[in-house]
């Protein structure tokens, strides 16, 4: 029979070693980690969940910088900082701030992408319809998040480019409403002269009674090449809908979700595990079998159109889509002569 004294050390290390799975790491570890991170993403995730709060935007800043620093194609580096950011709110305890440093230290035409992705992927006011957000909740969250990114902004080079683009993002995320919610965000900013260009930025990448385009801002930035947006939407694969709005007013800006993999509803897990295209099936990532583009949406097989004559069965690997104007948002179907 064991002793009392051996039933109390077991029960003492069920209790700390879970805590010392997840322990703090110092400021040389987290260092040590950053090109690694760089390389991979999706490390980021973990990685910033063990670093004290008032360390984990210098974290993230360094993280950019060396992505920043990568070879290749300039929508490689837009999933690369995609991936990196969306990666960091969902593991970070200040949610206001490392939106801030994204905002910051992203290169203002990967901003174009950021914007897009991470209104629809994280911050709609429309991703829980369980959970309504009303425009006054909706209006006083942007807001309080703005007040931390302008001011942090302030001192980034483009800094008024920088702060239309999260005003944009929010804009984006309310699903049109409340109305004026625009002028509201930008009224936020500090600079008269950088009030009136954000305006026209916003009226140009919103579309209001033009071609939606980025050029705008990007030519008065003097910024580089903007990303093919679906070239990078392609290249980050399944889009995942989340929402952090509650954790943007959760006190001290902490996850209400105490353990890191669950944080953001497990919007992080890996893609063989979440999100799969087809139930059952793991056709992502270096060792999915390549599909060419089908243009039927009934089983494949049988003839020379990719079908059964005698099926109606919808086929899995149906191409035909589409991405229409927006490749995040429209559901629309791309037109036939896309796949000829």
């Amino acid at each position: 029979m064991k002793s009392i004294k051996q039933i109390a050390a077991f029960a003492l290390t069920a209790v700390v070693v879970p805590f010392a799975a997840t322990a703090g790491l110092s400021r040389a570890e987290w260092q040590a980690k950053v090109g690694d991170c760089a390389k991979n993403p999706a490390m980021v995730k973990a990685t910033i969940a063990q670093i004290p709060a008032a360390e984990q935007t210098e974290f993230l800043a360094k993280v950019n910088s060396a992505i920043a620093k990568k070879p290749g194609s300039i929508e490689a580096m837009a999933v690369d900082f995609y991936s990196a950011s969306k990666a960091a709110l969902v593991g970070a305890k200040d949610k206001k701030a490392v939106l801030a440093e994204i905002f910051a230290t992203v290169p203002v035409e990967h901003l174009t992408v950021l914007n897009e992705r991470l209104a629809a992927e994280l911050f709609s006011r429309n991703a829980n319809p369980d959970k309504p957000v009303s425009d006054a909740a909706f209006e006083n969250l942007a807001k309080g998040a703005l007040a931390v990114v302008n001011k942090r902004c302030e001192t980034a080079e483009n800094a008024a480019a920088r702060q239309m683009f999260a005003a944009l993002m929010f804009v984006r995320a309310s699903g049109g409403s409340p109305s004026g919610l625009a002028d509201t965000l930008i009224s936020q900013m500090s600079n008269v002269q950088a009030r009136e260009s954000a305006s026209g930025w916003i009226a140009q990448a919103m579309g209001y009674g033009q071609e939606a385009s980025y050029s705008k801002v990007l030519a008065d930035s003097n910024a580089e090449e903007e990303p093919d947006h679906v070239i990078v939407h392609y290249m980050t694969g399944q889009m995942i809908l989340e929402s952090l709005l509650a954790d943007l007013q959760a006190p001290g800006n902490q996850s209400a979700v105490g353990s890191a993999a669950g944080l953001g509803g497990g919007a992080f897990t890996t893609m063989s595990t979440s999100g799969n295209p087809i139930d059952g099936e793991i056709d992502v990532g270096l060792n999915r079998i390549p599909r060419g583009a089908i243009g039927s949406k009934t089983a494949v097989g049988g003839n020379s159109e990719g079908r059964y004559s005698d099926s109606g069965e919808e086929n899995p690997y149906y191409s035909g889509k589409g991405r229409g104007k927006n490749p995040y948002y429209s559901g629309q179907r791309e037109s036939s002569d896309y796949w000829k």
